[in-house]
Protein backbone atom coordinates (compact mmCIF):
# COMPACT_ATOMS: atom_id res chain seq x y z
CA UNK A 1 0.00 0.00 0.00
CA UNK A 2 1.37 3.41 -0.99
CA UNK A 3 1.81 6.29 1.47
CA UNK A 4 -0.95 8.15 -0.37
CA UNK A 5 -3.34 5.24 0.14
CA UNK A 6 -2.40 4.95 3.81
CA UNK A 7 -3.06 8.66 4.41
CA UNK A 8 -6.26 8.81 2.37
CA UNK A 9 -9.49 8.97 4.31
CA UNK A 10 -11.49 5.78 3.95
CA UNK A 11 -14.57 6.40 1.86
CA UNK A 12 -17.98 5.01 2.87
CA UNK A 13 -21.23 5.47 0.99
CA UNK A 14 -24.64 4.58 2.47
CA UNK A 15 -27.62 3.84 0.24
CA UNK A 16 -31.35 3.95 0.96
CA UNK A 17 -33.29 2.33 -1.88
CA UNK A 18 -36.45 3.02 -3.84
CA UNK A 19 -39.36 0.59 -3.82
CA UNK A 20 -41.65 -0.24 -6.72
CA UNK A 21 -42.98 2.76 -8.68
CA UNK A 22 -46.71 3.26 -8.21
CA UNK A 23 -46.72 2.18 -4.60
CA UNK A 24 -48.96 4.76 -2.86
CA UNK A 25 -46.76 5.12 0.22
CA UNK A 26 -43.77 6.25 -1.91
CA UNK A 27 -45.06 9.81 -1.86
CA UNK A 28 -44.56 9.93 1.92
CA UNK A 29 -41.39 7.86 2.06
CA UNK A 30 -39.67 10.51 -0.06
CA UNK A 31 -40.20 13.01 2.74
CA UNK A 32 -38.98 10.83 5.59
CA UNK A 33 -35.58 9.14 5.13
CA UNK A 34 -34.56 6.26 7.35
CA UNK A 35 -32.63 7.28 10.45
CA UNK A 36 -30.25 4.29 10.47
CA UNK A 37 -28.02 5.39 7.56
CA UNK A 38 -27.99 8.99 8.84
CA UNK A 39 -26.86 8.00 12.33
CA UNK A 40 -24.20 5.58 11.11
CA UNK A 41 -22.91 8.13 8.62
CA UNK A 42 -22.76 10.77 11.37
CA UNK A 43 -20.72 8.45 13.61
CA UNK A 44 -18.18 7.86 10.85
CA UNK A 45 -18.06 11.50 9.74
CA UNK A 46 -17.22 12.59 13.28
CA UNK A 47 -14.40 10.03 13.33
CA UNK A 48 -12.82 11.39 10.17
CA UNK A 49 -14.22 9.19 7.41
CA UNK A 50 -15.37 10.45 4.02
CA UNK A 51 -19.09 9.67 4.14
CA UNK A 52 -22.31 10.44 2.32
CA UNK A 53 -25.81 8.97 2.11
CA UNK A 54 -27.52 8.42 -1.24
CA UNK A 55 -31.29 8.22 -0.88
CA UNK A 56 -32.89 7.07 -4.12
CA UNK A 57 -36.26 8.41 -2.98
CA UNK A 58 -34.72 11.89 -3.10
CA UNK A 59 -32.03 11.71 -5.78
CA UNK A 60 -33.46 9.00 -8.03
CA UNK A 61 -32.01 5.61 -9.07
CA UNK A 62 -28.23 5.53 -8.91
CA UNK A 63 -27.88 4.06 -12.39
CA UNK A 64 -29.55 7.16 -13.84
CA UNK A 65 -26.94 9.44 -12.25
CA UNK A 66 -23.47 8.63 -13.66
CA UNK A 67 -21.73 11.03 -11.28
CA UNK A 68 -23.37 9.45 -8.22
CA UNK A 69 -22.74 5.92 -9.48
CA UNK A 70 -19.06 6.71 -10.07
CA UNK A 71 -18.79 8.17 -6.58
CA UNK A 72 -20.33 5.06 -5.01
CA UNK A 73 -18.13 2.75 -7.09
CA UNK A 74 -15.04 4.59 -5.82
CA UNK A 75 -15.92 3.92 -2.15
CA UNK A 76 -14.06 1.48 0.06
CA UNK A 77 -17.34 0.41 1.67
CA UNK A 78 -20.88 0.58 0.29
CA UNK A 79 -23.47 0.08 3.03
CA UNK A 80 -26.94 -0.75 1.69
CA UNK A 81 -30.00 -0.69 3.96
CA UNK A 82 -32.65 -3.17 2.85
CA UNK A 83 -36.24 -3.41 3.97
CA UNK A 84 -38.21 -6.38 2.64
CA UNK A 85 -39.78 -4.38 -0.19
CA UNK A 86 -36.37 -3.03 -1.27
CA UNK A 87 -34.35 -6.22 -0.83
CA UNK A 88 -34.39 -7.29 -4.47
CA UNK A 89 -33.51 -3.77 -5.58
CA UNK A 90 -30.59 -3.79 -3.13
CA UNK A 91 -29.28 -7.10 -4.37
CA UNK A 92 -29.37 -6.04 -8.03
CA UNK A 93 -27.66 -2.74 -7.25
CA UNK A 94 -25.00 -4.53 -5.19
CA UNK A 95 -24.18 -6.73 -8.18
CA UNK A 96 -23.73 -3.69 -10.41
CA UNK A 97 -21.51 -1.95 -7.88
CA UNK A 98 -19.42 -5.07 -7.33
CA UNK A 99 -18.94 -5.48 -11.07
CA UNK A 100 -17.71 -1.88 -11.32
CA UNK A 101 -15.66 -1.98 -8.09
CA UNK A 102 -14.56 -5.54 -7.19
CA UNK A 103 -12.43 -4.32 -4.27
CA UNK A 104 -15.26 -2.48 -2.54
CA UNK A 105 -16.84 -4.10 0.50
CA UNK A 106 -20.62 -4.42 0.13
CA UNK A 107 -22.36 -4.41 3.52
CA UNK A 108 -26.07 -5.08 4.01
CA UNK A 109 -28.05 -3.95 7.04
CA UNK A 110 -31.64 -3.20 7.95
CA UNK A 111 -34.67 -5.25 8.92
CA UNK A 112 -34.62 -7.63 5.94
CA UNK A 113 -30.92 -8.34 6.29
CA UNK A 114 -31.49 -9.03 9.98
CA UNK A 115 -34.11 -11.70 9.35
CA UNK A 116 -32.81 -13.09 6.06
CA UNK A 117 -29.03 -12.93 6.56
CA UNK A 118 -28.15 -16.00 4.52
CA UNK A 119 -30.02 -14.61 1.53
CA UNK A 120 -28.33 -11.22 1.86
CA UNK A 121 -24.90 -12.87 2.17
CA UNK A 122 -25.30 -14.26 -1.36
CA UNK A 123 -25.19 -10.71 -2.73
CA UNK A 124 -22.86 -8.88 -0.35
CA UNK A 125 -19.68 -9.35 1.63
CA UNK A 126 -20.88 -8.33 5.11
CA UNK A 127 -24.32 -8.70 6.66
CA UNK A 128 -25.20 -6.89 9.90
CA UNK A 129 -28.12 -8.31 11.87
CA UNK A 130 -29.72 -5.79 14.19
CA UNK A 131 -28.28 -2.40 15.13
CA UNK A 132 -25.00 -1.40 13.55
CA UNK A 133 -23.54 1.34 15.76
CA UNK A 134 -21.09 -0.97 17.53
CA UNK A 135 -19.71 -2.49 14.33
CA UNK A 136 -19.85 0.18 11.66
CA UNK A 137 -16.35 1.56 12.23
CA UNK A 138 -14.76 -1.90 12.07
CA UNK A 139 -16.44 -2.33 8.68
CA UNK A 140 -15.49 1.17 7.53
CA UNK A 141 -11.86 0.70 8.58
CA UNK A 142 -11.59 -2.57 6.68
CA UNK A 143 -11.14 -4.70 9.79
CA UNK A 144 -14.32 -6.62 8.89
CA UNK A 145 -14.65 -7.52 5.23
CA UNK A 146 -16.92 -10.56 5.22
CA UNK A 147 -19.40 -12.66 7.16
CA UNK A 148 -22.70 -12.42 9.02
CA UNK A 149 -22.42 -10.42 12.23
CA UNK A 150 -24.76 -9.88 15.17
CA UNK A 151 -23.31 -6.99 17.19
CA UNK A 152 -24.57 -5.95 20.59
CA UNK A 153 -26.99 -3.02 20.35
CA UNK A 154 -25.85 0.28 21.85
CA UNK A 155 -26.61 0.20 25.55
CA UNK A 156 -26.52 3.98 26.05
CA UNK A 157 -28.35 5.92 23.34
CA UNK A 158 -27.09 9.19 24.85
CA UNK A 159 -23.68 8.40 23.34
CA UNK A 160 -25.05 8.63 19.81
CA UNK A 161 -24.19 11.87 18.01
CA UNK A 162 -26.75 14.43 16.90
CA UNK A 163 -27.81 13.18 13.46
CA UNK A 164 -26.47 15.23 10.55
CA UNK A 165 -29.28 15.00 8.04
CA UNK A 166 -27.34 17.02 5.49
CA UNK A 167 -25.02 14.05 4.96
CA UNK A 168 -27.85 12.94 2.63
CA UNK A 169 -27.05 14.00 -0.91
CA UNK A 170 -29.65 16.51 -2.17
CA UNK A 171 -31.03 16.99 1.33
CA UNK A 172 -31.61 20.68 0.64
CA UNK A 173 -33.76 19.70 -2.35
CA UNK A 174 -35.90 17.67 0.02
CA UNK A 175 -36.20 20.60 2.42
CA UNK A 176 -37.18 22.98 -0.39
CA UNK A 177 -39.91 20.59 -1.51
CA UNK A 178 -41.68 21.31 1.81
CA UNK A 179 -41.66 25.03 1.05
CA UNK A 180 -39.17 26.11 3.70
CA UNK A 181 -36.84 24.85 6.40
CA UNK A 182 -39.43 25.77 9.01
CA UNK A 183 -42.13 23.69 7.31
CA UNK A 184 -40.08 20.54 6.68
CA UNK A 185 -40.81 17.74 9.17
CA UNK A 186 -37.29 16.82 10.29
CA UNK A 187 -37.10 13.16 11.36
CA UNK A 188 -35.71 12.44 14.82
CA UNK A 189 -35.68 9.32 16.99
CA UNK A 190 -35.27 9.22 20.77
CA UNK A 191 -35.92 5.55 21.60
CA UNK A 192 -35.82 2.01 20.28
CA UNK A 193 -38.03 -0.96 21.00
CA UNK A 194 -41.71 -1.51 21.69
CA UNK A 195 -43.33 -3.32 24.64
CA UNK A 196 -46.07 -4.81 22.45
CA UNK A 197 -45.90 -7.96 20.34
CA UNK A 198 -48.29 -7.62 17.37
CA UNK A 199 -47.99 -10.68 15.14
CA UNK A 200 -47.43 -8.64 11.96
CA UNK A 201 -44.73 -6.30 13.29
CA UNK A 202 -40.98 -6.81 13.09
CA UNK A 203 -40.09 -3.87 15.36
CA UNK A 204 -39.93 -5.88 18.58
CA UNK A 205 -37.93 -8.61 16.81
CA UNK A 206 -35.51 -5.97 15.53
CA UNK A 207 -35.13 -3.72 18.58
CA UNK A 208 -36.58 -5.76 21.44
CA UNK A 209 -39.60 -5.38 23.74
CA UNK A 210 -37.64 -3.38 26.30
CA UNK A 211 -37.74 0.28 25.28
CA UNK A 212 -34.35 2.02 25.42
CA UNK A 213 -34.51 5.82 25.58
CA UNK A 214 -32.23 8.77 25.38
CA UNK A 215 -32.32 11.03 28.39
CA UNK A 216 -34.52 14.11 28.15
CA UNK A 217 -31.37 16.25 28.42
CA UNK A 218 -29.83 14.53 25.38
CA UNK A 219 -33.01 14.91 23.33
CA UNK A 220 -33.29 18.62 24.17
CA UNK A 221 -29.62 19.14 23.31
CA UNK A 222 -30.19 17.60 19.87
CA UNK A 223 -33.38 19.57 19.29
CA UNK A 224 -31.62 22.83 20.12
CA UNK A 225 -29.02 22.06 17.48
CA UNK A 226 -31.74 21.38 14.91
CA UNK A 227 -33.48 24.60 16.00
CA UNK A 228 -30.28 26.61 15.43
CA UNK A 229 -30.17 25.22 11.88
CA UNK A 230 -33.63 26.67 11.23
CA UNK A 231 -35.85 23.63 11.71
CA UNK A 232 -39.14 24.21 13.51
CA UNK A 233 -41.12 21.06 12.72
CA UNK A 234 -40.18 17.54 13.87
CA UNK A 235 -41.34 14.02 13.18
CA UNK A 236 -40.61 11.62 16.05
CA UNK A 237 -39.99 8.20 14.47
CA UNK A 238 -40.23 6.46 17.86
CA UNK A 239 -42.56 3.46 17.82
CA UNK A 240 -44.05 4.45 21.18
CA UNK A 241 -43.02 7.96 22.17
CA UNK A 242 -45.29 8.19 25.24
CA UNK A 243 -44.80 4.69 26.72
CA UNK A 244 -42.86 6.22 29.65
CA UNK A 245 -45.28 8.90 30.81
CA UNK A 246 -42.97 10.67 33.25
CA UNK A 247 -40.22 10.87 30.62
CA UNK A 248 -42.68 12.14 28.00
CA UNK A 249 -44.17 14.82 30.28
CA UNK A 250 -40.69 16.09 31.14
CA UNK A 251 -39.65 16.13 27.49
CA UNK A 252 -42.73 18.03 26.35
CA UNK A 253 -42.39 20.49 29.21
CA UNK A 254 -38.80 21.22 28.17
CA UNK A 255 -39.86 21.58 24.53
CA UNK A 256 -42.62 24.10 25.16
CA UNK A 257 -40.42 27.26 25.21
CA UNK A 258 -38.75 26.21 21.95
CA UNK A 259 -41.84 27.02 19.90
CA UNK A 260 -41.53 23.98 17.64
CA UNK A 261 -44.24 21.74 16.21
CA UNK A 262 -44.03 17.98 16.09
CA UNK A 263 -45.70 14.89 14.66
CA UNK A 264 -45.37 11.39 16.06
CA UNK A 265 -46.55 7.81 15.92
CA UNK A 266 -48.85 7.15 18.86
CA UNK A 267 -51.35 4.77 20.39
CA UNK A 268 -54.94 5.95 20.26
CA UNK A 269 -55.38 5.10 23.97
CA UNK A 270 -52.17 6.82 25.10
CA UNK A 271 -54.07 9.06 27.53
CA UNK A 272 -55.24 6.21 29.79
CA UNK A 273 -52.88 5.68 32.71
CA UNK A 274 -54.32 2.27 33.62
CA UNK A 275 -55.45 -0.82 31.75
CA UNK A 276 -59.07 -0.38 32.91
CA UNK A 277 -59.48 3.16 31.49
CA UNK A 278 -60.35 4.66 34.86
CA UNK A 279 -57.55 7.22 35.18
CA UNK A 280 -56.94 9.69 32.36
CA UNK A 281 -53.56 11.38 32.06
CA UNK A 282 -54.73 14.88 31.22
CA UNK A 283 -51.34 16.29 32.21
CA UNK A 284 -49.72 14.30 29.42
CA UNK A 285 -52.29 15.48 26.88
CA UNK A 286 -51.86 19.09 27.94
CA UNK A 287 -48.07 18.80 27.79
CA UNK A 288 -48.29 17.33 24.29
CA UNK A 289 -50.54 20.13 23.11
CA UNK A 290 -48.54 22.98 24.68
CA UNK A 291 -45.23 21.64 23.33
CA UNK A 292 -46.45 21.80 19.73
CA UNK A 293 -48.07 18.41 19.16
CA UNK A 294 -49.65 18.52 15.72
CA UNK A 295 -50.24 15.27 13.78
CA UNK A 296 -50.53 11.86 15.43
CA UNK A 297 -50.00 8.80 13.22
CA UNK A 298 -52.18 6.22 14.93
CA UNK A 299 -52.11 2.51 14.18
CA UNK A 300 -55.74 1.61 14.76
CA UNK A 301 -55.22 -1.39 12.45
CA UNK A 302 -58.76 -2.68 13.08
CA UNK A 303 -62.06 -1.69 14.68
CA UNK A 304 -63.06 -5.31 15.23
CA UNK A 305 -62.53 -7.08 18.56
CA UNK A 306 -61.89 -10.53 17.09
CA UNK A 307 -59.32 -9.26 14.60
CA UNK A 308 -57.52 -7.27 17.30
CA UNK A 309 -57.21 -10.40 19.45
CA UNK A 310 -56.04 -12.49 16.50
CA UNK A 311 -53.36 -9.98 15.59
CA UNK A 312 -52.21 -9.43 19.17
CA UNK A 313 -53.22 -5.76 19.00
CA UNK A 314 -54.02 -5.02 22.62
CA UNK A 315 -56.10 -2.00 23.64
CA UNK A 316 -56.85 -0.70 27.12
CA UNK A 317 -60.23 -1.55 28.56
CA UNK A 318 -62.92 -4.18 28.18
CA UNK A 319 -66.69 -4.42 28.38
CA UNK A 320 -67.76 -2.01 25.66
CA UNK A 321 -66.92 -2.88 22.08
CA UNK A 322 -63.51 -2.01 20.67
CA UNK A 323 -65.19 0.25 18.13
CA UNK A 324 -66.80 2.33 20.89
CA UNK A 325 -63.57 2.57 22.86
CA UNK A 326 -61.70 3.70 19.75
CA UNK A 327 -64.43 6.24 19.04
CA UNK A 328 -64.08 7.71 22.53
CA UNK A 329 -60.29 7.81 22.34
CA UNK A 330 -60.38 9.53 18.96
CA UNK A 331 -62.81 12.14 20.31
CA UNK A 332 -60.49 12.89 23.24
CA UNK A 333 -57.48 13.40 20.98
CA UNK A 334 -59.48 15.60 18.63
CA UNK A 335 -60.67 17.74 21.54
CA UNK A 336 -57.01 18.30 22.39
CA UNK A 337 -56.46 19.69 18.89
CA UNK A 338 -54.53 16.85 17.25
CA UNK A 339 -54.78 16.07 13.57
CA UNK A 340 -55.14 12.28 13.26
CA UNK A 341 -53.76 10.16 10.46
CA UNK A 342 -55.45 6.79 10.97
CA UNK A 343 -53.63 3.66 9.81
CA UNK A 344 -55.71 0.53 9.26
CA UNK A 345 -54.98 -2.94 7.93
CA UNK A 346 -57.12 -5.48 6.11
CA UNK A 347 -56.31 -9.16 5.89
CA UNK A 348 -57.38 -12.48 4.41
CA UNK A 349 -60.36 -12.84 6.74
CA UNK A 350 -61.97 -9.54 5.76
CA UNK A 351 -64.94 -9.00 3.45
CA UNK A 352 -66.42 -6.00 1.69
CA UNK A 353 -68.54 -5.13 4.73
CA UNK A 354 -65.41 -5.03 6.92
CA UNK A 355 -63.82 -2.51 4.58
CA UNK A 356 -66.99 -0.41 4.60
CA UNK A 357 -66.99 -0.58 8.40
CA UNK A 358 -63.48 0.89 8.57
CA UNK A 359 -64.34 3.77 6.22
CA UNK A 360 -67.56 4.43 8.13
CA UNK A 361 -65.62 4.60 11.40
CA UNK A 362 -63.06 6.99 9.91
CA UNK A 363 -65.79 9.27 8.55
CA UNK A 364 -67.95 9.22 11.67
CA UNK A 365 -65.00 10.03 13.94
CA UNK A 366 -63.81 12.78 11.55
CA UNK A 367 -60.31 11.34 11.21
CA UNK A 368 -58.52 13.80 8.96
CA UNK A 369 -56.55 11.34 6.81
CA UNK A 370 -56.25 7.58 6.53
CA UNK A 371 -54.02 4.85 5.21
CA UNK A 372 -55.40 1.40 4.41
CA UNK A 373 -52.70 -1.24 4.22
CA UNK A 374 -52.92 -4.87 3.24
CA UNK A 375 -51.80 -7.20 6.02
CA UNK A 376 -48.37 -8.41 4.87
CA UNK A 377 -46.41 -11.32 6.35
CA UNK A 378 -42.86 -10.02 6.72
CA UNK A 379 -39.82 -12.16 7.50
CA UNK A 380 -39.06 -12.21 11.21
CA UNK A 381 -42.70 -12.06 12.29
CA UNK A 382 -44.98 -14.84 13.59
CA UNK A 383 -47.37 -13.94 10.78
CA UNK A 384 -44.82 -14.94 8.13
CA UNK A 385 -44.56 -18.44 9.56
CA UNK A 386 -48.30 -18.79 10.07
CA UNK A 387 -49.19 -17.76 6.51
CA UNK A 388 -46.35 -19.48 4.68
CA UNK A 389 -48.60 -22.11 3.13
CA UNK A 390 -50.97 -19.47 1.73
CA UNK A 391 -48.33 -17.36 -0.02
CA UNK A 392 -48.51 -17.03 -3.81
CA UNK A 393 -45.51 -14.78 -4.30
CA UNK A 394 -42.59 -16.98 -3.26
CA UNK A 395 -40.11 -16.46 -6.09
CA UNK A 396 -37.55 -14.82 -3.83
CA UNK A 397 -35.78 -12.46 -3.89
CA UNK A 398 -37.67 -11.01 -6.89
CA UNK A 399 -41.09 -11.33 -5.24
CA UNK A 400 -40.03 -9.40 -2.15
CA UNK A 401 -40.94 -6.33 -4.25
CA UNK A 402 -44.59 -6.98 -3.43
CA UNK A 403 -44.21 -7.35 0.36
CA UNK A 404 -44.96 -3.70 1.02
CA UNK A 405 -48.44 -3.37 2.49
CA UNK A 406 -49.96 -2.57 -0.89
CA UNK A 407 -50.14 -5.99 -2.59
CA UNK A 408 -52.02 -9.10 -1.47
CA UNK A 409 -49.29 -11.75 -1.74
CA UNK A 410 -51.45 -14.64 -0.44
CA UNK A 411 -54.71 -16.35 -1.31
CA UNK A 412 -57.69 -14.29 -0.18
CA UNK A 413 -60.34 -16.96 0.26
CA UNK A 414 -63.21 -14.67 1.28
CA UNK A 415 -63.02 -12.15 -1.58
CA UNK A 416 -60.33 -13.25 -4.01
CA UNK A 417 -57.31 -11.07 -4.70
CA UNK A 418 -58.89 -9.09 -7.55
CA UNK A 419 -61.94 -7.92 -5.61
CA UNK A 420 -59.90 -7.34 -2.46
CA UNK A 421 -57.28 -5.15 -4.17
CA UNK A 422 -59.93 -3.08 -5.93
CA UNK A 423 -61.98 -2.73 -2.74
CA UNK A 424 -59.01 -1.32 -0.81
CA UNK A 425 -58.30 1.17 -3.59
CA UNK A 426 -61.96 2.22 -3.87
CA UNK A 427 -62.17 2.67 -0.08
CA UNK A 428 -59.33 5.19 -0.21
CA UNK A 429 -61.02 7.00 -3.08
CA UNK A 430 -64.34 7.08 -1.23
CA UNK A 431 -62.78 8.58 1.87
CA UNK A 432 -60.80 11.26 0.04
CA UNK A 433 -63.63 12.15 -2.36
CA UNK A 434 -65.20 14.17 0.43
CA UNK A 435 -64.11 17.81 0.78
CA UNK A 436 -64.11 17.48 4.57
CA UNK A 437 -60.50 16.29 5.03
CA UNK A 438 -59.22 18.96 2.64
CA UNK A 439 -61.16 21.78 4.26
CA UNK A 440 -60.15 20.67 7.75
CA UNK A 441 -56.53 20.59 6.65
CA UNK A 442 -56.79 24.13 5.25
CA UNK A 443 -58.32 25.43 8.48
CA UNK A 444 -55.62 23.74 10.54
CA UNK A 445 -52.86 25.05 8.30
CA UNK A 446 -54.15 28.60 8.67
CA UNK A 447 -53.86 28.30 12.46
CA UNK A 448 -50.21 27.25 12.30
CA UNK A 449 -47.42 29.78 12.91
CA UNK A 450 -45.93 29.48 9.41
CA UNK A 451 -46.26 32.03 6.64
CA UNK A 452 -49.45 32.11 4.57
CA UNK A 453 -47.48 31.33 1.42
CA UNK A 454 -46.03 28.17 3.01
CA UNK A 455 -49.49 27.12 4.19
CA UNK A 456 -51.10 27.49 0.79
CA UNK A 457 -48.22 25.72 -0.97
CA UNK A 458 -48.45 22.85 1.48
CA UNK A 459 -52.22 22.56 1.07
CA UNK A 460 -51.98 22.61 -2.72
CA UNK A 461 -49.17 20.05 -2.68
CA UNK A 462 -51.24 17.65 -0.57
CA UNK A 463 -54.29 18.08 -2.79
CA UNK A 464 -52.30 17.29 -5.92
CA UNK A 465 -50.51 14.45 -4.16
CA UNK A 466 -53.76 12.70 -3.25
CA UNK A 467 -54.95 12.77 -6.87
CA UNK A 468 -51.66 11.61 -8.36
CA UNK A 469 -51.20 8.86 -5.77
CA UNK A 470 -54.61 7.36 -6.52
CA UNK A 471 -53.94 7.42 -10.28
CA UNK A 472 -50.59 5.70 -9.85
CA UNK A 473 -52.05 3.19 -7.43
CA UNK A 474 -54.80 2.28 -9.90
CA UNK A 475 -52.20 1.60 -12.58
CA UNK A 476 -50.04 -0.43 -10.19
CA UNK A 477 -53.06 -2.47 -9.12
CA UNK A 478 -53.79 -3.36 -12.74
CA UNK A 479 -50.18 -4.44 -13.31
CA UNK A 480 -50.18 -6.47 -10.12
CA UNK A 481 -53.37 -8.33 -10.99
CA UNK A 482 -51.78 -9.34 -14.28
CA UNK A 483 -48.87 -10.78 -12.30
CA UNK A 484 -51.30 -12.67 -10.07
CA UNK A 485 -53.09 -14.03 -13.15
CA UNK A 486 -49.77 -15.33 -14.51
CA UNK A 487 -48.85 -16.97 -11.20
CA UNK A 488 -52.17 -18.42 -10.06
CA UNK A 489 -55.25 -17.23 -11.92
CA UNK A 490 -57.59 -19.11 -9.57
CA UNK A 491 -56.52 -16.90 -6.65
CA UNK A 492 -58.08 -13.86 -8.31
CA UNK A 493 -61.47 -15.20 -7.25
CA UNK A 494 -62.73 -16.32 -3.82
CA UNK A 495 -62.32 -19.99 -2.95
Amino acid sequence: MSAEQQNRRRKVRFIELQTRPGRPFNAWIRRWPLMGPIILATILEERGYDVAVYNENISGPLEENPTAMADVASADVVAITIMTATANRGYQLARRIKAAAPEATIAFGGAHATFMPDEAAEYGDVVVCGEGENIIEAIAAGDIRSGIHRPEPPADLDKLPTPKHDLIMDFERLVRSAGSRQAYELPVMTSRGCPHGCVYCSVTRMFGRKVRRQSVEKVIEDLRRHHRRGFRHLFFYDDNLTADRAWARELFGRMEPMGMRWNAQARVDLHWADAHRRQRDDQLLEAMRRSGGDVLYIGYETVDDATARRWGKGYRGSGSSLRERLREDTRILHECGFWIHGMFMLGPEHRQEDIRRVISFAQQTAIESIQLSILTPLPGTPLFQAMHGELIFTDFPADWDYYDGTHCVYRHHTMGIAAFQQAVLKAHRKFYRSLRPGLQRLVKLCRQPTGLGDKLRLFWRHARLARSVLRQWQAETARFLERVRAKDASSLLPA
